[in-house]
């Protein structure tokens, strides 16, 4: 052999290759790889807009819903990770295979179960477990919002989800393959002034079949032959979502004596002059100014200017 290499050439040869090498752990197998992550994020962004739209509408309050995380892991570990009590609905994307499951969290189901039922959604009890009737809200609640879930997926396939059975325990869940990876998006969710979560677990077994679909240049190309139908569906669900519009009439500063001094009968004198315009909020944001006055027995304002 002509100019065989050096210990030290070999050495350094050795040295330069082992900061590629990655360690596989075999009993959790990376199947959904970056591209098909990103794809199901893509989807779950869009579901994140329809559902918010949707339950909007439905409780009549402010929802924000946004993707804040995607994980792998396998069925039987995800499942541990769950809280005791837990509310996880196991459901199917028919007519792909597998099991999938959906995991909410007690604030934003209690927030639910509360404005179904007509109330502010403020007074909650998180640390007990629903009741059958709550639980049977929370089911109602889903299944309408598979409408959404279907228009999210149609660039990827024509689903028809379906529950099959809902649980407080994890210990009870039904995992067909608790080796199975399963892909799980959590969807970040604020009812009113109540933050949470809802989690969807998507074993590979369920996306496999649709796989060449699941690209990014394959979605997003779907997305761009939305039919005028689409666009108007769209809009009327944005025009429909409720929201939250307030006068404030005045604010003042006081001391914290004063504060625990206060009667009924005392003036509290506010720093807003009689006659001049108060600020109307639309959410958290300034967006008007208006005048005070009344309309029938009802107080109203007027809108004098956009505040920009």
């Amino acid at each position: 052999m002509e100019n065989p290499l050096s210990q030290a050439e070999i050495d350094a040869l050795v040295m330069s290759t082992g900061t590629n090498i990655r360690t596989y752990d075999f009993r959790r197998p990376s199947k959904f790889n970056k591209d098909l992550i990103r794809t199901l994020v893509l989807v779950h962004e869009n579901l994140a807009r329809l559902l918010q739209s949707y339950l909007s509408a439905g409780l009549r309050t402010w929802v924000q819903i946004t993707v804040r995380s995607t994980n792998q892991y396998t069925f039987s570990e995800f499942t541990q990770l769950l809280p005791n009590p837990t509310i996880a609905l196991s459901f199917r994307l028919n007519p792909l295979p597998g099991m999938c499951l959906l995991e909410i969290s007690h604030n934003i189901a209690f927030a639910i179960v509360e404005r179904v039922f007509g109330g502010p959604g403020s007074d909650l009890q998180p640390q007990r477990e629903l009741t059958e009737i709550e639980l049977g809200i929370i089911q109602r609640v889903v299944r309408d919002t598979f409408g959404p879930m279907k228009e999210a997926w149609r660039n990827v396939a024509e689903i028809d989800p379906a529950i099959e059975a809902v649980e407080t325990n994890p210990v009870f869940i039904q995992i067909e393959n608790p080796t199975e990876v399963v892909a799980a998006i959590t969807l970040a969710v604020e009812i009113g002034e109540h933050l949470g979560h809802m989690t969807f677990a998507f074993p590979y077994s369920t996306v496999e079949p649709v796989l060449s679909r699941l690209s990014p240049q394959s979605w997003l190309a779907e997305t761009k032959h939305k039919s005028p139908s689409d666009e108007e569906s769209l809009r009327r669900a944005v025009q429909e979502a409720p929201l939250p519009v307030k006068a404030l009439l005045g604010k003042t500063r006081m001391r914290l004596g004063e504060f625990l001094a206060l009667q009924v009968g005392d003036v509290i004198r506010l720093d807003a002059r009689v006659g001049g315009e108060l600020p109307v909020f639309v959410g958290n944001k300034l967006a008007f100014q208006a005048k005070p006055g009344v309309v029938g027995e009802r107080m109203a304002v007027q809108i004098t200017r956009r505040v920009t």
